[in-house]
């Protein structure tokens, strides 16, 4: 099983990398081999021969950066995610797939483009712990933004307490689509719900 953790310098607050490393847990606790690579800017990116692709949560400043690079591989990614590859997204890197992000200056930086929402920065930081409802389940964890995600028609979250995706969206946290899982929930996620490490360990075994 191959895991790329990408922008692992650049994405990695609050202690993201350790979402890596719980999947990495529950995948060898199921008998798997796991291999996991680690690349960011100034690195060849490639992406298809990965099972699973995971980006952390970083400043505004370090995600516009993390997004003028891997909008050089644009068309790589989206045939990734295209083919079905596992892609967890965690803090504000998810909003780098929508069609842009304005940020509190107003100046328009260009999303990838992979689905059709938008996000805008404010002066306001949301700050909560956060409950949401995934598959039957609840799961916590925390929330640290200044900006809300517009116009998600398949949210990966229902929201208990805390933070949806915009105070229009309030009941609603993340994005799924196909194999495509974003949400602004850090934690770290994997690490505060090990049944969201077994469910994304599962997926992963399943399709090996």
């Amino acid at each position: 099983m191959k895991i790329l953790h990408l922008f692992h310098d650049l994405m990695n607050l609050y202690g993201d990398y350790a979402n890596v490393l719980a999947l990495e847990r529950a995948l060898m606790q199921k008998g798997a081999e796991v291999e996991i690579v680690r690349r960011s800017v100034g690195d060849n990116l490639y992406f298809s021969e990965f099972d699973f692709i995971y980006i952390g949560s970083g400043t505004e400043r370090s995600q516009k950066a993390a997004l003028e690079y891997l909008r050089n591989y644009g068309d790589a990614f989206k045939g990734v995610v295209d083919g079905g590859a596992v892609i967890l997204a965690t803090g504000n890197s998810f909003e780098m797939f929508g069609r842009k992000i304005t940020d509190r200056d107003k100046k328009v930086h260009e999303g990838l483009g992979l689905f059709d929402f938008i996000t805008e920065e404010g002066s306001e930081r949301i700050v909560t712990d956060s409950v949401v409802g995934f598959e039957g389940r609840e799961l916590i964890g925390f929330v640290n933004k200044a900006s809300g995600v517009y116009g998600i028609k398949n949210p990966l979250f229902t929201v208990k307490q805390g933070a949806g995706n915009s105070p229009k969206d309030a009941a609603a946290e993340g994005i799924h689509v196909g194999n495509f899982y974003g949400t602004h929930i850090i934690g770290p996620l994997l690490i505060r719900n090990p049944y969201a490490a077994e469910y994304f360990a599962e997926l992963l075994i399943s399709r090996s």
